[in-house]
């Protein structure tokens, strides 16, 4: 608390009575979705209608290899049930084994017989008490929707008739505990609840959750996603992610001939419409958080539509990635100006392209993904990444969503941006920040202006220039303010980098580059995160000085 002095002036306006908005954040139905207690006994027995298998799933053998967000796991035949008894040090990596978010990630690698002996442990372990981890809302619907793909390629898992009684129960759980935290702090786990109701519901023939799940589904992308169609919590990876809900939703209602397909078709298509302005030519930037569900890999068909691989990913669910694909192929994708409405600015130019992500408030998104990064970007050269956002390795890793780890500026190494919590309301937001970011076109490239920097009184605005030329990149940094302070200027590469002459060697693909800004560049070895938990060394080049403000530093970036 101490070092947040947002944080502190709002302890102090709440013990002044100045903050008077309510601190219940305990997840409840939404309003529009209020039932009564007619409804809920009218809830019919369960029908499975796909494929059975009748014992023929085969007892496994030997030994097979689990991959979970994070770490893969080595698992016995003769004691399956250690998947889940294992001390895993990161939350996320134990859900990701209770998702069975595994299965549709196994590819061509996928032994139906082991997903047929670890249903059955969990089956064991976790159905008689239905809370907890194992429960969660979120993770009960991931669960569920991975048991039905599974099934509907190989029959379902387990005894037919004990799991179709559990998957009724996963519906029970998720309705019973949405998680709607009111009209601040609700993110997409609410919409992914509605998803997981929706195909439980189609799968049994579960009216009642049927009609929720979708209602649920439509009135949360209201919420979640942008007038450009993108996901408004601040994540290039989290907007892939959600559009694949949404069009897995569609798919299986189309299929079904239920009413709300065509607008869950509508939703999934504004998606995907906004998808082509988060991919750069050498790929998608991963800006903001990962995911731990799926690896941006997963993904990767949609740069180039390759339907060999979309196979590849997944073999519980090809109809998924080839809708995916399809979709994107005949959609208009929109213009880089709609999606700068929503905070995200694809600026190209001399074979030069960036992303960058700027909060529309001047907030990183709550609830969402979005870092305290403001000023930083991804750039490439071709298909080559030069300067990249690192991404985030796990949420327990602030490290990552500060200034310090992206390619921003600092004073004083304080953030940018405040960091945003849920108590936070509109007002007490504008009276810290008054002045949103403007972000504009300019005949060589792209500015930022903005006012003031959190925690530093001296600081008045700050303002940074990009200027396209053929050969280089110019990167021009002013501070208006006063007083002594230090001043840091990083850029995050997965090139290797060599000091020579004062100035920053690049190289990577057979290229090189030089980075320079007048002042002797420090180089330290990061990890460059992949995906949840996986990455690859990168290097954090910072350029350091003490001077006085008002401050102003250019940034060279040039072929050799």
């Amino acid at each position: 608390m101490l070092r947040d002095p947002v944080l502190r002036r709002w302890l102090l306006r709440r013990i002044l009575g100045l903050e008077k908005g309510s601190l219940d954040f305990k997840n409840k139905p939404p309003p529009y979705l209020i039932r009564t207690a007619d409804k809920i006994s009218a809830v019919k027995a369960p029908v499975w209608s796909g494929r059975t298998t009748n014992g023929a799933f085969s007892i496994p053998q030997g030994v097979t290899t689990i991959d979970l967000p994070g770490i893969s796991v080595e698992l016995s035949a003769a004691n399956p049930g250690l998947l889940f008894d294992r001390n895993y040090p990161d939350l996320e990596t134990l859900l990701g084994a209770h998702r069975f978010a595994w299965v549709p990630l196994a590819g061509s690698d996928l032994d139906p017989d082991w997903v047929d002996a670890i249903w059955k442990c969990w089956k064991e372990r976790f159905s008689g008490n239905l809370t907890g981890w194992p429960w969660h809302a979120y993770t009960a619907a991931e669960r569920a929707i991975n048991i039905i793909d599974f099934a509907a390629q190989y029959g379902l898992p387990g005894k037919p008739d004990e799991t179709v009684d559990l998957l009724t129960k996963h519906a029970s759980v998720i309705r019973n505990n949405l998680e709607y935290f009111g009209e601040r702090y609700t993110s997409n786990h609410l919409s992914n609840n509605g998803r997981g109701l929706l195909r439980i519901g189609l799968a049994l023939s579960l009216e009642e959750y049927i009609d929720e799940g979708a209602r649920i589904l439509i009135a949360e992308a209201g919420r979640i996603f942008g007038r450009s169609g993108l996901l408004k919590e601040g994540s290039s990876h989290y907007h892939l992610l959600i559009t694949r809900n949404y069009i897995d939703a569609w798919l299986a209602a189309d299929i079904a001939g239920i009413e709300q397909a065509s607008t869950l078709h509508d939703i999934s298509e504004r998606a995907v419409a906004a998808v082509s302005v988060l991919f750069l030519r050498g790929g998608m930037p991963l800006i903001g958080d990962i995911s731990p569900d799926v690896p941006p890999e997963y993904f990767s068909f949609l740069a180039d539509g390759n339907k060999a691989e979309a196979t590849e990913n997944s073999i519980t669910n090809d109809g998924l990635h080839q809708a995916f694909i399809n979709m994107l192929s005949r959609v208009t994708p929109i213009s880089p100006d709609r999606a700068a409405e929503d905070g995200w600015h694809r600026f190209d130019s001399e074979n030069w392209q960036a992303l960058a992500y700027v909060p529309p408030d001047g907030w990183p998104p709550a609830p969402g993904h979005g870092h305290q990064d403001l000023g930083s970007f991804e750039l490439h050269d071709g298909n080559t990444r030069i300067i990249v956002d690192p991404g985030r390795g796990s949420y327990t890793d602030e490290e990552y969503v500060g200034a310090a780890m992206h390619n921003s500026l600092t004073i004083d190494e304080h953030e940018p941006m405040p960091k945003n919590r849920p108590y936070y309301d509109s007002s007490f937001r504008r009276r810290i920040v008054p002045h949103t970011p403007k972000f504009k076109r300019t005949r060589t490239g792209r500015t930022l202006g903005w006012s003031g920097l959190t925690g530093v009184p001296d600081v008045e605005s700050f303002h940074r220039e990009w200027r396209f030329g053929k050969e280089k990149i110019e990167i021009w940094d002013n501070v208006e303010g006063n007083g002594r302070h230090q001043i840091k200027r990083r850029y995050f590469t997965p090139a290797s980098v060599k000091i020579e002459g004062g100035c920053a060697i690049l190289t990577t693909d057979g290229r090189q580059w030089r980075l320079s800004a007048g002042v002797r560049p420090e180089v330290k070895k990061s990890t460059r995160w992949t995906a949840y938990g996986k990455g690859s060394l990168g290097n954090v080049i910072t350029f350091r000085q003490m001077g006085k403000l008002p401050f102003e530093g250019k940034t060279v970036l040039e072929r050799l």
